[in-house]
Protein backbone atom coordinates (compact mmCIF):
# COMPACT_ATOMS: atom_id res chain seq x y z
CA UNK A 1 0.00 0.00 0.00
CA UNK A 2 3.31 2.39 0.69
CA UNK A 3 4.36 1.81 -2.66
CA UNK A 4 1.12 3.20 -4.56
CA UNK A 5 0.27 5.92 -2.13
CA UNK A 6 4.10 7.44 -2.56
CA UNK A 7 3.43 7.23 -6.57
CA UNK A 8 0.25 8.74 -6.20
CA UNK A 9 1.19 11.63 -4.08
CA UNK A 10 3.67 12.00 -6.54
CA UNK A 11 1.22 12.23 -9.42
CA UNK A 12 -1.15 14.47 -7.56
CA UNK A 13 1.73 16.85 -6.89
CA UNK A 14 2.72 16.72 -10.86
CA UNK A 15 -1.68 17.27 -12.04
CA UNK A 16 -2.18 19.64 -8.89
CA UNK A 17 1.42 22.16 -10.05
CA UNK A 18 3.58 21.72 -13.25
CA UNK A 19 5.80 23.71 -12.23
CA UNK A 20 7.02 21.47 -9.75
CA UNK A 21 10.17 20.56 -12.21
CA UNK A 22 10.58 23.00 -14.93
CA UNK A 23 10.16 22.00 -18.58
CA UNK A 24 12.28 19.64 -20.29
CA UNK A 25 15.56 21.27 -21.96
CA UNK A 26 16.73 18.00 -23.55
CA UNK A 27 15.93 14.36 -24.98
CA UNK A 28 17.67 13.08 -21.87
CA UNK A 29 15.51 15.47 -19.35
CA UNK A 30 12.35 14.69 -21.63
CA UNK A 31 13.05 11.00 -20.99
CA UNK A 32 13.91 11.21 -17.32
CA UNK A 33 10.24 13.65 -16.68
CA UNK A 34 8.41 10.47 -18.29
CA UNK A 35 10.12 8.16 -15.52
CA UNK A 36 9.15 10.21 -13.00
CA UNK A 37 5.59 10.80 -13.70
CA UNK A 38 4.81 7.40 -14.80
CA UNK A 39 7.21 5.26 -13.51
CA UNK A 40 8.33 3.72 -16.46
CA UNK A 41 9.40 4.64 -19.64
CA UNK A 42 10.08 2.26 -23.67
CA UNK A 43 10.68 3.49 -27.03
CA UNK A 44 7.10 2.74 -27.42
CA UNK A 45 6.88 6.36 -25.90
CA UNK A 46 9.29 7.63 -27.82
CA UNK A 47 9.59 6.64 -31.21
CA UNK A 48 10.05 9.38 -33.12
CA UNK A 49 13.96 9.57 -30.84
CA UNK A 50 16.54 7.90 -32.38
CA UNK A 51 18.60 8.00 -30.04
CA UNK A 52 16.35 6.67 -27.02
CA UNK A 53 18.33 3.51 -25.73
CA UNK A 54 21.33 6.01 -25.19
CA UNK A 55 19.43 8.77 -23.23
CA UNK A 56 18.50 5.67 -21.10
CA UNK A 57 21.91 4.55 -21.02
CA UNK A 58 23.49 8.19 -19.70
CA UNK A 59 20.95 8.30 -16.99
CA UNK A 60 21.85 4.85 -15.82
CA UNK A 61 26.14 4.92 -16.58
CA UNK A 62 26.95 8.96 -15.98
CA UNK A 63 24.21 9.93 -13.98
CA UNK A 64 24.05 6.49 -11.76
CA UNK A 65 19.87 6.22 -11.74
CA UNK A 66 18.84 2.83 -10.76
CA UNK A 67 16.41 1.19 -13.30
CA UNK A 68 14.85 -2.24 -13.67
CA UNK A 69 14.55 -3.52 -16.78
CA UNK A 70 11.84 -5.55 -18.24
CA UNK A 71 11.48 -7.29 -21.79
CA UNK A 72 7.91 -6.45 -23.54
CA UNK A 73 5.99 -8.86 -26.22
CA UNK A 74 4.11 -6.88 -28.82
CA UNK A 75 2.91 -7.08 -32.18
CA UNK A 76 3.93 -4.69 -34.77
CA UNK A 77 1.92 -3.40 -37.86
CA UNK A 78 2.28 -6.74 -39.82
CA UNK A 79 1.39 -8.80 -36.97
CA UNK A 80 4.93 -10.10 -36.23
CA UNK A 81 6.08 -10.82 -32.52
CA UNK A 82 8.55 -8.05 -31.44
CA UNK A 83 10.06 -7.51 -28.11
CA UNK A 84 11.47 -4.18 -26.25
CA UNK A 85 12.41 -3.54 -22.82
CA UNK A 86 10.40 -1.42 -20.55
CA UNK A 87 12.37 0.84 -17.91
CA UNK A 88 11.10 0.86 -14.78
CA UNK A 89 11.74 3.54 -11.69
CA UNK A 90 11.31 2.22 -8.23
CA UNK A 91 9.51 4.26 -5.48
CA UNK A 92 13.31 4.13 -3.59
CA UNK A 93 14.75 5.53 -6.66
CA UNK A 94 12.07 8.83 -7.45
CA UNK A 95 13.83 11.31 -5.09
CA UNK A 96 17.31 10.52 -6.74
CA UNK A 97 15.71 10.79 -10.40
CA UNK A 98 14.36 14.48 -9.30
CA UNK A 99 17.61 15.45 -8.09
CA UNK A 100 19.53 14.04 -11.42
CA UNK A 101 16.77 16.15 -13.04
CA UNK A 102 17.82 19.22 -11.43
CA UNK A 103 21.38 18.83 -11.98
CA UNK A 104 20.90 18.43 -16.02
CA UNK A 105 18.50 21.11 -16.29
CA UNK A 106 21.57 23.68 -14.45
CA UNK A 107 23.89 22.47 -17.15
Amino acid sequence: MKRSGCRLILKVLFFNDMSLLPQPKSNRQEVLLTLIKNGKVSIEDYPYLSGFRTRVSELTLEHGLILKSKPVNAKNKFGRTITYVEHHLEENEIENAIAIYNSINNL
